[in-house]
């Protein structure tokens, strides 16, 4: 089964993989207050008590982003990042998966996630929502099914990843 993970442009992807946020230098500002702390350490302690792993989960989708004119933030982001495939089979089959998470809503501002957890023969392969994202309200994500993949490692080595745009 393939998934998709959007990857800003300038991105070192095919040289050290696809990081998690355990793993990656990124800015955590959009987890601070979520997490009630800006502090590193709190948010990632926030990340995994809302499920085991979470630190180390690759977020990804079922399809590509399929902009319809509704919202300019999904044209933005596939305008702003480069596409990136990899087969859950493989990473599966290799020991690099702990575990596979459903997030299918939360309110705005990724509150009250709803996070489950799923087999891959699970994981739902209907088209996604795009049609209800709505950036002025605060919904991008919150109401795209998605899947957060926990490695065992923390990311996603270049070997498994395919550019696809």
């Amino acid at each position: 089964m393939k998934l998709y993970h959007y990857a800003p442009k300038e991105n070192t992807v095919k040289e050290i993989g696809l990081l998690s946020i355990s793993k990656s230098p990124r800015n955590l500002h959009a987890y601070a207050h979520r997490a009630g702390s800006e502090n590193r350490d709190d948010i990632m302690a926030w990340l995994d008590k809302t499920f085991i792993g979470r630190s180390r989960a690759i977020s990804c989708l079922t399809e590509p982003i399929k902009w319809q004119g509704n919202d300019s933030a999904l044209k933005a982001i596939v305008d702003r990042s480069v596409l990136f495939s990899f087969e859950l089979e493989d990473l599966i089959k290799d020991g690099l998966v702990e575990s596979i998470w459903c997030k299918n809503g939360s309110d705005a501002g990724g509150y009250n996630e709803k996070f489950f957890q799923v087999r891959p023969e699970d994981i739902d392969l209907s088209p996604l929502t795009w049609e209800k994202v709505n950036t002025a309200k605060d919904l991008l994500y919150a109401v795209v099914r998605h899947y957060l993949i926990v490695l065992r490692d923390g990311y996603i080595p270049p070997k498994y990843l395919k550019k696809e745009s």
